[in-house]
């Protein structure tokens, strides 16, 4: 439900940061997603940061949705 304004590959590094696996998505509104892998279990991790609690609990739900959504087409 937010629009993505920028992304960045985390594999070049950003912001002075080292290179890792990973995308980091801006999005409207303040909000930052970062997908990365677990590095010790085989999973996907998502980090949401936004400017407020109910950014970030909105997109929570919206992604957590998505996600549901694409499981039960896989299942």
């Amino acid at each position: 439900g937010l629009a993505v304004l920028s992304a960045d590959d985390l594999s070049v590094g950003a912001g002075g940061l080292p290179p890792t696996d990973g995308l980091r998505y801006h999005l409207d509104g303040g909000a930052r997603v970062v997908v990365r892998p677990s590095g010790t279990e085989p999973k996907l991790r998502l980090l949401v940061e936004g400017p407020t609690d109910a950014v970030v609990r909105g997109a929570m739900a919206r992604l957590d949705a998505a996600v549901r959504a694409e499981l039960d087409v896989l299942a």
